[in-house]
């Protein structure tokens, strides 16, 4: 398999804004790869597609896809390289993205040993990586964990050329977090500063700029702000049905957040 020409065409298709077109060309490109009996294809393709499956809610076809590919690295003796220790990355988001968090956590942990080992500190994937564990750390109430985490993906992210669009996704995180520190003007000010910068690098397709309008809708929901929090949510709801369609977990979550805030409008 041609992996340059693979992620050429896979940038295309995901420019067409259809998540079942994305998946219908991952599993076709992985049956090609398995069919050559490619090692290395098998491993690309699956990690791209073990992450579609995460963002469309399909959880259980992402674990085992991701399981898959630990075992595949390991067999071909790559177990001590960062292609290992994006493949724990990946494996941890899919935990994540189940609620699975001390699973998440365990693998982020892996990961950053690995990446540590590989003197890879100040490397992107250490900044998502933290940046992820620093969300299964909230959920478990681990705030200090939470922070400590963030502040080292902020640390990596600023120092990296270009990576303004991903200093907003940490903004993101950041503005979640101070959220259920009860910090809200702070979380105000995270979530505006991200939306700006997606915003002004016409990145408004990228699913953290649905996050933190959500987070704004919060922000205006409790603070009793329902026409406000409304809209947020509406924006965000469409811009995630766009791209992962109605069965994400994300999509989920902010539709039940919208109708609560109906609901209260009726109310009133």
């Amino acid at each position: 398999m041609n992996l340059q020409e693979f992620y050429k065409k896979l940038d295309e298709v995901f420019q067409e804004r259809n998540a079942q077109k994305v998946v219908d060309f991952l599993e076709q490109s992985l049956a090609e790869a398995k069919e050559q009996d490619d090692a290395l294809g098998i491993i690309a393709v699956s990690n791209e597609l073990g992450g579609v499956y995460r963002v469309t809610g399909k959880t259980q076809q992402a674990k085992d896809i991701c399981e898959d590919v630990l075992k595949r690295i390991e067999a071909i003796g790559m177990g001590d390289t960062q292609h290992y220790a994006t493949a724990l990355l990946n494996a941890g988001d899919v935990h994540l993205s189940a609620g699975q968090w001390e699973e998440a956590i365990n693998l982020f942990s892996q990961a950053k040993e690995r990446l540590a080992a590989l003197e890879l500190g100040e490397d992107y994937r250490m900044a998502a990586l933290c940046n992820n564990m620093s969300v299964a750390y909230r959920e478990t109430g681990k705030l200090q964990e939470a922070e400590a985490a963030l502040e080292t993906a902020l640390s990596v992210i600023s120092s990296l050329p270009g990576c303004e669009v991903e200093l907003a996704t940490t903004h993101v995180n950041l503005g979640e977090l101070q959220m259920r520190q009860e910090k809200m003007d702070a979380a105000k000010e995270s979530f505006e500063q991200a939306a700006h910068v997606f915003e002004e690098n016409q990145k408004t397709q990228d699913p953290h700029y649905a996050s933190a309008l959500a987070g704004l809708g919060e922000v205006f929901s409790a603070a009793g702000e329902l026409e406000a929090a409304k809209n947020h949510y509406t924006k965000a709801l469409g811009l995630i049905e766009q791209s992962y369609g109605k069965d994400s977990p994300a999509y989920a979550v902010v539709s039940r957040n919208l109708e609560k805030i109906k609901t209260e409008e009726k109310e009133q």
